[in-house]
């Protein structure tokens, strides 16, 4: 009859409760425990990656601070600075001249001892100055005392990337006689 109820449809499977199979559950452990390890093999790649950038940056920095120093200090001293090399020992007067100081400040900002576990300073870092002289035509020399009044200083910084060899940065400024 059109109206009669009695006659009930049943939909889905109908063989007993709904879930998984134990092989549906063995695959699903399977498929999220080997995404999970390459996802955990990453980590340690990403963490290297970013000491190294941090090294990088930190080592852009330093060559800035000592460029700035250099720039900052008068003309005549820019010649005090001709091939600093913070590995050498670095004595200053009883009264100690500005190009002292200053390298005697980026030495230690350098070749801080406890550079890993604090993260000040750089893995056995280092750094250079070499000043040279610029001519008219653009050439540089190193003639002294040096005719022009342009100087071109390239700073460097060096430092171990922890048993993969040593990483540089280098940072060319000019200064000019202003007077």
């Amino acid at each position: 009859m059109p109206g009669d109820v009695s006659a009930i449809v049943r939909t889905g499977r109908g063989l007993g409760p709904a879930g998984l199979t134990l092989i549906e559950f063995l695959f699903a452990v399977s498929v999220f425990a080997i995404t999970g390890l390459g996802v955990a093999g990453m980590f340690p790649a990403a963490f290297r990656s970013v000491v190294v950038g941090g090294q990088v940056t930190k080592a852009t920095i330093l060559a800035q601070e000592m460029a700035d120093m250099i720039r900052a200090d008068t003309f005549t001293n820019v010649s005090a600075y001709i091939n600093t090399d913070t590995r050498n020992a670095i004595t200053c007067p009883t009264l100690p001249t500005t190009d002292c100081t200053n390298k005697l400040k980026w030495k230690n900002d350098l070749s801080a001892t406890t550079a890993q576990s604090t993260g000040q300073g750089l893995p056995s870092g280092y750094g250079t100055v070499v000043v040279v002289c610029v001519n008219a035509d653009g050439t540089t020399n190193t003639t002294s005392p040096c005719p022009t009044d342009l100087r071109k200083v390239t700073v460097t910084v060096t430092w171990d990337r922890q048993g993969q060899g040593s990483r540089s940065v280098s940072l060319v400024s000019y200064v000019a006689r202003t007077q």
